[in-house]
């Protein structure tokens, strides 16, 4: 077996029917992390016009690099769920309420390509696995990872603290589990 095949199988389970691994981050309560790495971007620039004017709340764009899975951003309760897979709430213990939506019009692939390793009221940790979502750009949609706060109005504040010291186009480079938003009251 050589080197990348014993790298990737830390990263990708051999059996299709396995959840992926945790991945292991330090959290802070009150603070977001990344659910995958990728390329930061604004909302607004996200091409669904919903998302982009700020009606699913405050937060980010994430144009992922390598692994398909999105993983818990932090410790929460699945608070929803839906048939076509490509999205997903979370509610925090303080209330932060999450939306985590995968791709631009994906609805439209009715699930096919992603794979739900959670159900409503499931507790998870940071790291957990959530979805896996295969193939959405060869079925011709664009693959963003959009992460909000969708009840920021209920906070004092929220501090988009995405930043790295690798940029990729001018944009930072964040890794899964990285900081991204930090909510305060």
């Amino acid at each position: 077996m050589g080197l990348w095949s014993k790298v990737k199988n830390v990263f990708v389970s051999a059996n299709d029917d396995e959840t992926p691994q945790k991945a292991t981050f330090t959290t802070r309560e009150n603070t977001v992390y990344a659910p995958c790495s990728g390329v930061l971007v604004s909302v607004q620039e996200v091409h669904d016009e919903i998302i982009s004017s700020g009606l699913f709340g405050e937060g980010y764009g994430i144009l992922p690099v390598g692994l398909d899975c999105i993983y818990a951003p932090c410790d929460a309760r699945v608070t929803a769920t839906n048939v076509t897979n490509h999205s997903i709430g979370l509610t925090t213990e303080s209330g932060i309420e999450i939306l985590i939506h995968i791709g631009v019009d994906t609805v439209k692939m009715n699930g096919k390509g992603f794979k739900r390793f959670v159900h409503a009221n499931d507790n998870v940790k940071a790291g957990t696995p959530l979805i896996d979502s295969l193939g959405i750009e060869s079925a011709g949609y664009e693959n963003v990872i959009v992460i909000t706060i969708t009840n920021a109005d209920e906070f004092g504040h929220i501090d988009l603290v995405g930043e790295s010291g690798t940029l990729v186009g001018g944009r930072p480079l964040v890794k899964l589990g990285d900081p991204i938003l930090h909510v305060s009251r």
